[in-house]
């Protein structure tokens, strides 16, 4: 049941693959940011994707980013 002032926004964004997500699971990067994160993976032993989005934008996964910041 939707209450009144209740609303909840969709906002997809599409993977490198062509799927559709909800940037609810993305985190968005500057690219000094992707570059950190990336030397960051390949220390911790981890793989990240670093995703392209809408207008040239750079992102990866929530779950990915978190594995590798915890570690």
């Amino acid at each position: 049941m939707k209450q009144e002032g209740q609303e909840k926004e969709w906002h997809l964004i599409r993977n490198d693959n062509g799927e559709w997500i909800s940037d609810d699971y993305a985190v968005f990067l500057d690219p000094v940011e992707a570059r950190l994160l990336k030397i960051k993976s390949k220390l911790a032993g981890r793989k990240v994707s670093i995703q392209h989005g809408p207008e040239g934008s750079l992102w990866c996964y929530k779950h990915e980013y978190n594995q590798i910041l915890t570690k």
